[in-house]
Protein backbone atom coordinates (compact mmCIF):
# COMPACT_ATOMS: atom_id res chain seq x y z
CA UNK A 1 0.00 0.00 0.00
CA UNK A 2 2.70 2.55 0.92
CA UNK A 3 4.09 2.57 -2.30
CA UNK A 4 0.89 2.93 -4.16
CA UNK A 5 0.24 6.28 -2.34
CA UNK A 6 2.57 8.62 -3.73
CA UNK A 7 2.21 7.50 -7.09
CA UNK A 8 -1.42 8.06 -6.66
CA UNK A 9 -0.71 11.38 -4.86
CA UNK A 10 1.23 12.81 -7.61
CA UNK A 11 -1.24 11.55 -10.63
CA UNK A 12 -4.37 13.14 -9.07
CA UNK A 13 -2.28 16.58 -8.07
CA UNK A 14 -0.82 16.01 -12.36
CA UNK A 15 -4.65 16.10 -13.24
CA UNK A 16 -5.67 18.59 -10.88
CA UNK A 17 -3.01 20.85 -11.80
CA UNK A 18 -3.17 19.54 -15.97
CA UNK A 19 -6.83 20.45 -16.01
CA UNK A 20 -5.99 24.16 -14.82
CA UNK A 21 -3.39 24.59 -17.06
CA UNK A 22 -5.16 23.03 -20.01
CA UNK A 23 -8.42 25.40 -19.63
CA UNK A 24 -5.70 28.63 -19.02
CA UNK A 25 -3.42 28.22 -21.74
CA UNK A 26 -5.22 25.95 -24.33
CA UNK A 27 -8.75 26.59 -24.25
CA UNK A 28 -9.00 30.73 -23.26
CA UNK A 29 -7.09 31.14 -26.06
CA UNK A 30 -8.40 29.09 -28.46
CA UNK A 31 -12.00 30.29 -27.27
CA UNK A 32 -11.17 33.65 -28.79
CA UNK A 33 -11.51 33.09 -32.48
CA UNK A 34 -15.00 31.54 -31.70
CA UNK A 35 -18.20 33.25 -32.31
CA UNK A 36 -19.70 35.16 -29.09
CA UNK A 37 -22.35 33.01 -28.53
CA UNK A 38 -20.18 30.12 -29.38
CA UNK A 39 -17.21 30.94 -27.29
CA UNK A 40 -19.75 31.37 -24.41
CA UNK A 41 -21.27 27.85 -24.62
CA UNK A 42 -18.12 26.44 -25.12
CA UNK A 43 -16.33 28.15 -22.02
CA UNK A 44 -19.64 26.89 -20.25
CA UNK A 45 -19.22 23.19 -21.13
CA UNK A 46 -15.37 22.93 -20.63
CA UNK A 47 -15.78 24.86 -17.14
CA UNK A 48 -18.08 22.41 -16.18
CA UNK A 49 -15.76 19.63 -17.02
CA UNK A 50 -12.99 21.86 -15.56
CA UNK A 51 -15.52 21.80 -12.21
CA UNK A 52 -15.56 17.91 -12.43
CA UNK A 53 -12.29 16.86 -12.60
CA UNK A 54 -11.34 19.31 -9.91
CA UNK A 55 -13.95 17.99 -7.80
CA UNK A 56 -12.24 14.68 -8.23
CA UNK A 57 -8.80 15.33 -8.45
CA UNK A 58 -8.17 17.78 -5.82
CA UNK A 59 -9.58 15.39 -2.30
CA UNK A 60 -8.03 12.25 -3.99
CA UNK A 61 -4.51 14.41 -4.08
CA UNK A 62 -4.93 15.85 -0.48
CA UNK A 63 -6.25 12.55 0.73
CA UNK A 64 -3.00 10.54 -0.41
CA UNK A 65 -1.06 13.58 0.56
CA UNK A 66 -2.44 13.07 4.45
CA UNK A 67 -1.88 9.27 3.63
CA UNK A 68 1.51 9.81 2.87
CA UNK A 69 2.30 11.45 6.12
CA UNK A 70 0.51 9.22 8.55
CA UNK A 71 1.77 5.86 6.62
CA UNK A 72 3.57 4.01 9.13
CA UNK A 73 7.41 4.91 8.55
CA UNK A 74 6.81 7.47 5.98
CA UNK A 75 7.23 10.73 8.76
CA UNK A 76 10.34 9.63 9.89
CA UNK A 77 11.71 12.94 8.47
CA UNK A 78 9.08 15.25 9.36
CA UNK A 79 9.76 16.08 12.57
CA UNK A 80 8.76 19.57 14.14
CA UNK A 81 11.46 22.42 12.76
CA UNK A 82 13.23 19.84 10.12
CA UNK A 83 13.26 21.58 6.70
CA UNK A 84 10.78 19.43 5.27
CA UNK A 85 8.19 20.22 8.06
CA UNK A 86 8.42 23.19 7.18
CA UNK A 87 8.09 22.61 3.66
CA UNK A 88 4.95 20.40 4.15
CA UNK A 89 3.24 23.19 6.07
CA UNK A 90 3.97 25.55 3.34
CA UNK A 91 2.79 23.15 1.06
CA UNK A 92 -0.21 22.72 2.78
CA UNK A 93 -1.41 26.23 3.15
CA UNK A 94 -1.07 27.01 -0.37
CA UNK A 95 -2.97 23.57 -1.47
CA UNK A 96 -5.77 24.88 1.08
CA UNK A 97 -5.55 28.07 -0.87
CA UNK A 98 -6.19 26.57 -4.21
CA UNK A 99 -9.17 24.56 -2.92
CA UNK A 100 -10.65 27.58 -1.87
CA UNK A 101 -9.80 29.33 -5.23
CA UNK A 102 -11.71 26.79 -7.09
CA UNK A 103 -14.52 26.63 -5.55
CA UNK A 104 -14.78 30.68 -5.59
CA UNK A 105 -14.43 29.73 -9.23
CA UNK A 106 -16.79 27.31 -9.25
CA UNK A 107 -19.60 28.62 -6.88
CA UNK A 108 -19.24 32.52 -6.86
CA UNK A 109 -17.65 33.69 -10.18
CA UNK A 110 -18.91 30.93 -12.40
CA UNK A 111 -21.13 33.92 -14.28
CA UNK A 112 -18.01 34.30 -15.98
CA UNK A 113 -18.08 31.54 -18.35
CA UNK A 114 -21.79 33.62 -19.47
CA UNK A 115 -19.12 36.75 -20.75
CA UNK A 116 -15.58 35.15 -21.22
CA UNK A 117 -13.95 38.07 -23.43
CA UNK A 118 -12.89 39.81 -19.89
CA UNK A 119 -9.51 38.74 -19.15
CA UNK A 120 -9.44 40.63 -15.79
CA UNK A 121 -12.44 39.16 -14.91
CA UNK A 122 -11.94 37.14 -11.14
CA UNK A 123 -12.96 33.60 -12.62
CA UNK A 124 -9.90 34.25 -15.05
CA UNK A 125 -7.55 35.75 -12.04
CA UNK A 126 -8.44 33.17 -9.70
CA UNK A 127 -7.21 30.46 -12.86
CA UNK A 128 -4.31 32.00 -13.31
CA UNK A 129 -3.21 31.97 -9.36
CA UNK A 130 -4.38 28.40 -8.93
CA UNK A 131 -1.88 27.61 -12.02
CA UNK A 132 0.51 29.62 -10.49
CA UNK A 133 0.38 28.09 -6.89
CA UNK A 134 -0.02 24.50 -8.49
CA UNK A 135 3.44 24.61 -9.97
CA UNK A 136 4.65 25.97 -6.63
CA UNK A 137 2.82 23.30 -4.55
CA UNK A 138 4.35 20.67 -6.83
CA UNK A 139 8.13 22.47 -6.78
CA UNK A 140 7.57 22.40 -2.74
CA UNK A 141 7.05 19.03 -2.77
CA UNK A 142 9.64 18.21 -5.13
CA UNK A 143 11.96 20.26 -2.40
CA UNK A 144 10.17 17.66 0.24
CA UNK A 145 11.77 14.77 -1.13
CA UNK A 146 15.35 16.09 -1.75
CA UNK A 147 15.18 17.57 1.93
CA UNK A 148 14.01 14.03 3.13
CA UNK A 149 16.77 12.10 1.58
Amino acid sequence: MQPLVPWLHIMSFSVWLGANVLFLGMLLPASRSLPPAEQASTLRRAGRALNAVAAAAAPVAVLSGLGGIFLPGASAQLTPGSGAFLLLVVKAILTAVMAVNHGLQAFRYHDFLEHPGDRRHPWTCLLTANVILGIIVLLLGLGMRRVAM
